[in-house]
């Protein structure tokens, strides 16, 4: 008997450690930082509407997309900062960096890239800020039945015979052909388009409004046969 009730009291003692043992149920509360949340967040920032929420990843920075607009501000020297358009190149062109590519970076990325670019002008590390002024349109180019050929000519990196199996503009055939030379006139670039009965036209294109990150009105679809000519520089351009 008095064995019996000692096994007894064994057993109701380990019971009663097993049970203290359990851990407790997980609170359903959901915490306050998630990806969800931080994506938002970002969205909120970059002042993205719904509709291009996937531009941005959940929990990941913006990346730099051709043709949004970027707002360069350098702290020490005001006279420095400037607005500029993200190229079809994926570049920006700064006079004070030069040709910088920028395209699926984030802004803090660019910052740390041109404070390395322009530290050897100031007498302490500058201190620059890139912002997203502007987005790109997410409008997609349309694809082509059969490649067109086009020709780029005249003061260009890459003059010659380009091929397109999709729809571009002026600005994208200009990129393709690696942009205009340091001695191009890039604000009288011309397009020459013949017609049905061998009529030529031409239209001039302001480049130079593009790399200051203006507005320009004459974007046009280039078409098959095209010809784009730069023309060079004069002495007192």
């Amino acid at each position: 008997m008095f064995k019996q009730a000692f096994l007894m009291a064994g057993f109701l003692l380990l019971a009663g450690a097993a049970s203290a043992q359990v851990p407790a149920p997980l609170s359903e509360t959901p915490t306050a930082a998630t990806p969800a949340a931080d994506a938002a967040t970002v969205r909120a920032n970059m002042g993205l509407p719904e509709s291009e929420a996937g531009i941005v990843e959940e929990g990941e920075p913006y990346k730099i997309r051709v043709g949004d607009r970027l707002q360069i501000s350098v702290l020490e020297d005001p006279s420095l900062s400037t607005q500029v358009l993200v190229l079809p190149d994926g570049r920006i062109s700064l006079p004070i960096a030069g040709s910088v590519f920028v395209s699926g970076r984030s802004t803090a990325d660019v910052e740390a890239q041109l404070t390395r670019a322009l530290a050897s002008g100031f007498a302490v590390q500058p201190t620059i800020t890139v912002s997203v002024a502007g987005l790109a349109p997410l409008a997609a180019s349309s694809a082509l039945e059969a490649p067109i050929r086009f020709y780029v000519m005249g003061a260009m990196n890459r003059p010659g015979a380009v091929e397109s199996d999709r729809e571009i503009t002026m600005i994208e055939a200009i990129a393709l052909a690696g942009g205009p030379s340091p001695f191009a006139a890039t604000d009288r670039i011309q397009l020459r388009r013949r017609d049905a009965d061998g009529v030529e036209t031409v239209t001039t294109f302001d480049f130079e409004r593009v790399e200051e990150g203006l507005p320009v009105t004459n974007n046009v679809v280039i078409e098959e046969g095209d010809v784009i000519y730069a023309p060079e520089r004069g002495l007192w351009d």
